[in-house]
C-alpha cells in the first residue's frame, strides 16, 4: 500500500449534500478517503457541552437565518449559551470596531474583556491568550488578528473562539470579496506555462 494519501476535495463535488450510500460518492469522498476518522463524531456530538454548542448554534442559525447580522447571532449565541464573560482579542488597528463591540456586548450584560495585540509591546497573540485564560472568559472572539496570529492565539486560548472581524486590509476586512468576484478570484490562480 502507498503512503501517499489521497486529496480530499468537497469542494469539487456535484452532489447537493452527501449521500448515505458510499458506493455513489466520488474517490475523493472523505468517507472513502478518512472514513475511519469520522466514525466516533456521533460521540462526540453526544457530549454535553458539545451536544449544547451544536444545538444553539443550529437554533441561532435558524432563527436568524438572513436577518441577523454576525454581530447579533454572536449576542444570541452567547446568551443561550449561558455565557457571561467574553473575551476579544484585537488588533490596534480595529480598536474603533472592538471599542463598539464592546459597548454592544456590555449593553447586553455581558463581562468583557478586551487585549490588544500589542500586549506587552509588540504583536503577542500567546500572551492575549494568556491574559484572558486568567481572567477565565467563557469565549474568546478574534476582531482583526494578523494571519498566523489567529492561529497562535485559537491554540493557546482555553476557551472556545469564533472569529468575528478577519483581518483583510485591502478589502475593509471582507476576505470573501476575491472569491465573489471572478475577475479578483482570476488574478490569485496561477496560470499554468
Amino acid at each position: 500500500m502507498s503512503d501517499i494519501v489521497k486529496n480530499i476535495r468537497c469542494a469539487y463535488c456535484k452532489a447537493d449534500m452527501c449521500t448515505e450510500d458510499i458506493e455513489k460518492t466520488p474517490e475523493f469522498c472523505p468517507r472513502r478517503i478518512a472514513g475511519d476518522a469520522l466514525k466516533d463524531t456521533g460521540k462526540i456530538y453526544a457530549e454535553p457541552e458539545i451536544k449544547k454548542i451544536s444545538d444553539v448554534a443550529a437554533a441561532v442559525e435558524d432563527e436568524g437565518y438572513k436577518k441577523w447580522q454576525r454581530v447579533k447571532e454572536l449576542v444570541e449565541f452567547s446568551k443561550r449559551m449561558d455565557y457571561k464573560r467574553l473575551g476579544i482579542a484585537f488588533c490596534i488597528g480595529l480598536i474603533e470596531e472592538t471599542r463598539g463591540l464592546c459597548r454592544i456586548l456590555e449593553s447586553h450584560g455581558f463581562i468583557v474583556d478586551s487585549v490588544c495585540c500589542t500586549v506587552e509591546g509588540g504583536c503577542n497573540p500567546v500572551g492575549q491568550a494568556k491574559v484572558l485564560n486568567h481572567v477565565n472568559t467563557d469565549l474568546n472572539i478574534i476582531m482583526g488578528l494578523c494571519i498566523g496570529h489567529d492561529i497562535l492565539f485559537s491554540k493557546y486560548s482555553e476557551a472556545p473562539v469564533t472569529t468575528l472581524v478577519v483581518k483583510d486590509r485591502v478589502t475593509c476586512h471582507n476576505p470573501a470579496a476575491p472569491l465573489t468576484n471572478r475577475y479578483w478570484r482570476d488574478t490569485y490562480i496561477k496560470q499554468q506555462e
